[in-house]
């Protein structure tokens, strides 16, 4: 995970974001590295804003993960006025976000089309199921992080993430673990291939978060790797119990006692996942300038923030630039990851 609304460029130093500082240093701190922003990238997007209307694109159904996102940044360009023309969220929903993604590609060099994104992006790519990735299209920026959990029930044997390891070491298929995509996988695999466990032999069920909860309570399944969002009633309630974050650090409230992997001694294991901003391949580089800032100003206001600790994520900011390279990073990392599980030959 990134820090907490890095700048872009890293003009704020690496390490040192918003989060553990008070809110006079981080609005100081926001501030300037905006302001070293705004010089740097001013000279490219000088001569270009939107002409016409704006479309951001959800990849997913409206009410989804991506949606709810989307949502906020487009609210967020109409209350700040951040956009002198009208824009919309437009849900592009099937096919696994290859409708999305394929129909952004078709938009070469429209800087009035963007999309959301999540490693989906990459993943799904390598998987063969979805026909662009990243070198398709033009990243502009990442806005935020989000970790996996791993959980049980509350009257379950297994009381810690190294108990969930030490149990599959022996015997993988021993429990039935749920996880709900592709992302969520791979995130049980990097956990316990790092844990010396045969990930090939896992006992691995597809479900929705809803059967996911349901499964788990009724005594279905022994663990299940997911958002945390959709266990917080019930791990408040005393029914369920989290061995394990994903991220690269402590998630808050009622989960701010669950050890990261990293903490637990494995610390190739981190999995997030991400909300990153594309446009079509072809645009110039006073447009991705002129987005960069817009987005820049989303992921740094305090609503944004707000918005996104509601979902046990965080805030963050790459420029397109640092996304690029991160997409590329992660590429070659899904690609090691999947081979290893036995998903790709």
């Amino acid at each position: 995970m990134g820090t907490a609304l890095r700048a872009p460029g890293s003009l704020v130093q690496q390490g040192h974001g918003v989060s553990g500082v008070d809110p006079l240093t981080a609005a100081i701190r926001l501030f300037a590295a905006f302001a070293l922003f705004v010089a740097a990238v001013g000279a490219h997007a000088q001569g270009w804003t939107p002409t016409r209307h704006v479309e951001l694109i959800a990849p997913n159904a409206p009410g989804g993960a991506m949606d709810y996102t989307a949502r906020i940044v487009q609210r967020r360009w109409q209350e700040m006025r951040l956009l002198p023309v009208t824009s919309a969220v437009v849900n592009r929903s099937g096919s696994e976000h290859a409708l999305a993604y394929t129909h952004l590609a078709q938009r070469k060099s429209d800087p009035h089309v963007l999309s959301l994104a999540s490693p989906v992006l990459l993943s799904n790519h390598l998987a063969g199921r979805l026909p662009v990735t990243y070198t398709d299209l033009t990243p502009i920026a990442t806005i935020m992080t989000e970790a996996y959990v791993v959980v049980v029930r509350a009257d379950s044997p297994l009381k810690s993430g190294k108990d969930l390891a030490d149990a599959l070491k022996t015997k993988p298929d021993a429990l039935t673990i749920a996880i709900n995509t592709i992302q969520t996988r791979l995130a049980a695999g990097r956990l316990l291939h790092a844990a010396g466990v045969d990930v090939r032999a896992l006992k691995l069920v597809v479900l929705e978060s809803n059967k996911q909860l349901t499964g788990l309570l009724g005594g279905h399944l022994d663990v299940a790797v997911a958002s945390a969002v959709g266990f917080l009633p019930q791990v408040e309630s005393g029914n369920l119990r989290l061995l394990a974050v994903t991220g690269s650090r402590r998630l808050t409230g009622p989960f701010s006692n669950t050890p990261t992997v990293s903490e637990l001694g494995y610390r190739n294991a981190v999995s997030e996942t991400w909300r990153a901003v594309l446009a079509p391949k072809g645009v110039t580089p006073a447009q991705i300038a002129y987005w960069e800032a817009a987005m820049y100003q989303v992921a740094a206001s305090h609503e944004f923030r707000i918005a996104a600790e509601r979902v046990q994520g965080e805030a963050v900011f790459k420029n397109a630039e640092q996304t690029r390279h991160m997409m590329q990073a992660e590429y070659a990392q899904a690609k090691t990851i999947m081979t290893q599980m036995g998903l790709l030959k």
